[in-house]
C-alpha cells in the first residue's frame, strides 16, 4: 500500500512538474513575443512620415470674424485638432501651436523644418467685405513677381510685406511642383463632399509656405464672414468630413510620391 502511495506521489509531482514546465515555456515566449512588439513598436513608428499642421492666427491674432463672433483663431485650431487626430492613425503629428497663443510665422515654418516634416498642411478661413463669398481655397506658394499684380487683390499677401524677416526664402523652390500636386489632390478629394462648395487651387507668396522645406499648403476652409459657412464651421460633424478628406488627399499624395 506504501508503496503505491508512494507510485501515485511521483506520478503527480511528474504532471506537476511538466505543468511547471509548459507554463515557464509559455512565460517565456509570451514575454520575449512583448519585448519583440515593444521593440517593434518604436521602429514602426520611426518609418511613419512626420505632418505639420499649422492653426493660423492665435492670442492676440484673431484672424478672420464671423457674424455670430466666431472667430478664425477658434476654429482652425479646432480643425487642427481634429485633422491631428485623423492623421495620427498613419502619420506623426506636429501642431505649431496646441492653445490661443500667438506664434509668429517664421516660427511656425522654423517648428515645422525643425521636425523634418514631409508636409506642412496651415489651417486658415477666408473673410470678406460680400458675406455671400463662399467655398474652399487651397494655397500653394507662388514667387511674388508671378503674382505681384494681385497683391491689393489679396490682404493675406499685403501683410507680407517686403519690411518683413524672410527665412529661407528660397527653401519651397525644390517643392513648388510637389506644392501644386498636393493642392490638387485635396482639392479633388473635397470636391467628392456633398455638403463642401467646390473649392479652388491659387498661388500666392505666403511667408509661412516661403520658408517651408517641404510641399506645403495652406487651406482656407471656408468664409467666415458668410453667415451659412460660419455656421458649418462650428459643426464638429462638417470638420470630421472636411479632415477625412484632407487625410485621403494625403494619403493619395505619398501613394504617388512615396519619398
Amino acid at each position: 500500500m506504501a508503496a503505491e502511495k508512494r507510485g501515485k506521489i511521483v506520478v503527480v509531482m511528474q504532471i506537476h512538474y511538466r505543468h511547471f514546465i509548459w507554463v515557464l515555456v509559455a512565460g517565456f515566449f509570451l514575454a520575449a513575443g512583448t519585448v519583440d512588439a515593444i521593440a517593434k513598436k518604436p521602429l514602426f513608428e520611426d518609418y511613419k512620415q512626420v505632418i505639420a499642421i499649422d492653426p493660423g492666427h492665435g492670442g492676440d491674432e484673431a484672424g478672420a470674424k464671423g457674424p455670430n463672433g466666431t472667430t478664425e483663431k477658434a476654429v482652425t485650431l479646432s480643425m487642427a485638432q481634429i485633422l491631428a487626430a485623423e492623421l495620427q492613425r498613419g502619420y506623426k503629428v506636429v501642431l505649431t501651436r496646441t492653445d490661443d497663443n500667438q506664434v509668429d510665422l517664421e516660427m511656425r515654418t522654423a517648428l515645422a523644418n525643425h521636425h523634418k516634416a514631409a508636409l506642412l498642411i496651415s489651417i486658415h478661413t477666408g473673410g470678406s467685405f460680400i458675406h455671400s463669398t463662399s467655398g474652399i481655397l487651397i494655397y500653394h506658394y507662388q514667387d511674388f513677381d508671378e503674382v505681384s499684380r494681385k497683391r491689393a487683390e489679396n490682404p493675406r499677401i499685403r501683410e507680407q510685406g517686403p519690411d518683413k524677416p524672410i527665412l529661407w526664402n528660397r527653401a519651397q523652390d525644390r517643392h513648388l511642383e510637389k506644392s501644386r500636386a498636393l493642392a490638387g489632390l485635396i482639392k479633388t478629394r473635397l470636391d467628392g463632399l456633398a455638403m463642401v462648395p467646390q473649392s479652388r487651387v491659387q498661388g500666392a507668396p505666403l511667408l509661412v509656405l516661403q520658408g517651408a522645406d517641404m510641399p506645403a499648403i495652406i487651406i482656407e476652409i471656408g468664409y467666415l464672414t458668410n453667415p451659412t459657412e460660419e455656421k458649418k464651421l462650428n459643426d464638429q460633424r462638417y470638420l470630421t468630413d472636411l479632415a477625412l478628406a484632407i487625410h485621403q488627399g494625403i494619403d493619395e499624395f505619398f501613394k504617388q510620391d512615396p519619398f
